[in-house]
């Protein structure tokens, strides 16, 4: 009795705030993108929202679910059939994941135009931070 509920404390513990990227006008481009793939892809959208909620977890913050990118920025990693579906994220302070831009892949490699774009959202929260 006493480890169940040392174990469910833990896991309590574990659970991270996952918001979205706002740009300058306020909009949210990761939840249009979302919305976006549950009008055209329902099971993709599905399974992309079961990472999300497992990604609250600090246990799944490793593969195959998410992947380290470069400093600050880590991905997280949905194949269904054969569409993938990225979001790259980066972490913020009082365990906070920020959603900083999401894409289907369509090549092995995470296109360079998706990464930047990526790189500089990231540039602009921490820009937002020192303000």
């Amino acid at each position: 009795m006493l480890i169940e509920l040392y174990i469910k404390f833990d896991i309590i513990n574990m659970d991270f705030k996952i918001t979205y990227y706002q740009d300058s006008s306020g909009k949210d481009p990761v939840h249009e993108f979302l919305l976006e793939v549950s009008r055209s892809n329902l099971v993709l959208y599905n399974q992309t929202y079961k990472g999300l909620e497992k990604l609250r977890n600090r246990v799944y913050h490793k593969e195959p679910l998410s992947k380290h990118l470069e400093s600050g920025l880590w991905e997280l990693r949905i194949r269904v059939g054969t569409d993938i579906l990225r979001i790259v994220y980066t972490f913020a302070k009082g365990q906070v994941i920020i959603l900083l831009h999401g894409f289907i892949k369509k090549q092995e490699k995470t296109p360079l135009g998706d990464l930047e774009l990526a790189r500089k959202r990231l540039r602009e929260l921490k820009m937002k931070e020192k303000n």
